[in-house]
Order: structure tokens, then sequence, then C-alpha cells
């Protein structure tokens, strides 16, 4: 175990990547990253880091932060509530610990967004404590090492790598042990298509031996996704568009949007119904022309969203009363890379065919 761990970590000092949050011995640059990582890769967390660090040198003025302002900065990254809970953390960080990690592992685990994965991962990596950590990447490395075979959806399998990892870890080295295996996985023993011969443990690999690299880790298939349908409505009144602020809880929490009506089945183009909703939920606005734009999809965890964008221009700053909104704006479209919109209805803003529609003088009128 200890020639393994010993050859991984001198794999890792010679190959690790350059990354920014490695520029430091600091804990706040690790606590930061390992928000900005979950469930993000690390290519797309490093200008999230770097905008954070820029705007929030210190754990003090990202707790001196309001949650509009960290949402619309997160805005892009999904798993919105990564950033509530990242600002939730800070402040009790700064209220309750005097602005310093808690280095008691219960501790640190009552912290909002705080698992045993981040926890373990901070406190080793910035602190030197000998815990493991184990997620995707961990969960391939020992997973082919060992040649565990079972389901490592299961908890036990998660038990087995959790002891396995456990076994392998230096203890007076345990940060650097975690980002080397973590790195190990990231770079070389991929999901697909693993470097088997740049590997450093490739004569220790059971699974490789085996000639069993490409079945383990086994992993039972998830279910499909719920599929959800939008009909959304982008209107605009001279260089303002009117959007809403979801609720404070639930998914795309706090997050801002275009009006959205959930409907039951997709709908077509040219469908009628479209101006049947806009009459009921827009009673003051009367509709000369709409321009439907092509259907669009966003892919989330557990739901496969397809919602099609209808652009609307309306001579006066009209009203839109919905239970579904905390409150609604009017945002000159200039303003509105300031504002926390959630990456699905970001899609349209950048999209060719609302462009144009935005460039001509009068395309729709009221």
């Amino acid at each position: 175990m200890k020639e393994i761990s010993m050859a991984l970590v001198q794999w890792f000092k010679n190959h690790k990547r350059d990354l920014p949050w490695r520029q430091t011995n600091d804990w706040y640059p690790v606590f930061l990253s390992e928000f900005l990582l979950q469930q993000t890769q690390v290519t797309q967390a490093i200008p999230y880091y770097q905008k954070f660090i820029r705007r929030f040198p210190t754990i003090f003025e990202l707790a001196r932060s309001i949650e509009d302002d960290i949402l619309q900065m997160w805005a892009g990254l999904g798993y919105y509530s990564r950033a509530r809970n990242l600002l939730k953390a800070a402040r009790q960080i700064v209220t309750h610990f005097n602005g310093r990690f808690p280095t008691d592992l219960k501790t640190a685990l009552t912290l909002p967004g705080i698992g045993p994965y981040t926890a373990a991962a901070v406190l080793s990596i910035a602190f030197n404590q000998p815990l493991s950590v184990v997620d995707g990447n961990v969960i391939r490395v020992i997973s082919r090492l060992f040649a565990i075979e079972d389901d490592v959806r299961l908890s036990a399998t998660r038990k087995a790598i959790q002891l396995k990892a456990q076994q392998l870890l230096l203890p007076t080295q345990a940060g650097l042990f975690n980002e080397a295996i973590m790195e190990l996985g990231a770079l070389v023993c991929k999901p697909a298509a693993p470097l088997c011969a740049q590997c450093p443990l490739h004569t220790s690999c059971q699974a490789f031996h085996r000639n069993k690299v490409d079945a383990i880790p086994f992993k039972s298939s998830t279910p499909a996704r719920k599929k959800r349908f939008h009909l959304v409505f982008v209107i605009r009144h001279e260089s303002y568009l009117l959007v809403g602020q979801r609720p404070g809880k639930g998914m795309l929490a706090g997050m801002w949007e275009f009006p959205t009506i959930e409907l039951d089945a997709p709908l077509q183009k040219n469908s009628p119904q479209v101006a049947a909703i806009l009459s009921s939920k827009f009673p003051q606005f009367t509709v000369k022309a709409c321009k439907p734009m092509p259907v669009l999809k966003q892919i989330y965890t557990h739901i496969h969203l397809q919602y099609r964008p209808i652009l609307l221009q309306s001579a006066a700053k009209i009203s839109f009363n919905s239970e579904k909104y905390i409150q609604t704006r009017w945002i000159r479209r200039n303003e509105l890379e300031e504002w926390a919109i959630h990456k699905a209805h970001q899609k349209i803003l950048q999209h060719a065919q609302f462009k144009q529609w935005w460039m001509a003088s009068s395309v729709i009128e009221s």
C-alpha cells in the first residue's frame, strides 16, 4: 500500500496541473474551489474561481456580499444551491469561527453545503488532516486498482472504496495524496480510453492485469430524465426586457428568467394556444404579432427541458402578476449580464434569431 501511495505522490509532483487554487497554502482558495468543483469540470470552474477570488479575496468580503451578487456571478454553472450554500457557509465561518475554517471534522460538517467529501478535501489539503476523499475520480482509480466490480451506486461499494482510500492515505502527506489520486483519475485513469501505459500504478492495477479496465467501475443505469415543456415570453419595451425572480426555495431558487409557462406537451411553432395564453397572463397586452423561436433544450440532472421562446414587443411596460415569481422587473438589455439569469434563458439571449430580432427596428408590434 505504501509503495503504491508513494509512487502516486511522486507522479503528482511531476505531472500536476498548475491550477490557481494550488498557488497558496491558504485554506480559503481551497474552500472556494471545492464549492465550484462540485458537479463541475476543472476547466469550466477556473474562470469562475478567478472571478470570485478577484471580487472576494478573503472570506470576509464573501460573507459581506448579497445573494443576488453571488447568483449573478455563478450564472452558467448550474446547481445554484451551491452558490447559496457558499454564502451561508462564509457567513457562519465569519460569525462563529472568527473567519477561519473549523478544523474539527464534526464541526466542519455543520456548515451549509459541506458534506463528507468537501470537509475532508479542505481539512486534508489545507490543514493536512489524515482524511481520505472519495469523488468520481477516486472511485474510478480505486475500483480499477483493486478490481472492485460491484455497483458503485451502492452504499456498500462506496464504503469499501472509502476504506481502501483511507488505507492508501499517507498520514503525513494526506493533502498531497488526495490531490494526487484525484489528479490521476482526471488525467490518466479516465472513464473512457484510460492512459494505462502512462499510469504510475499500472503494475499494481488488478483491472489492468485482468483486462477489465473498460468494465470497471460498474455503475447501474440511472432512471430516465423527466421531460418538461415550457413556453417562454421574451417581452421587449424599447431597450428593456421583462424578467421575474423565482422563489427562494426549489429548483433554480432566486434566479431570474423571462416569464415562463409550463405546458403538458411540446408547443407547435404557430399554435393558436400562444395567443390564448398571452391574453390570460397579460390581459392588458394586445397581441398583433409574435415571433416564435426554435425549440431550445437544457439538460438538468433529473429533467430534460424543452422550451420555445416567443419574441414580443410592447408599447408600454406591462405588468405580469404571477404567484410563480417573487418580483418582476423591466431591465435594460445591456444590463442583463449583471443579473442572475439562469443558463437556459441565457441561451435565448445568445441565439442568432434573438440577436436579429433585437437589432431590427420594429419586427414585432404590440
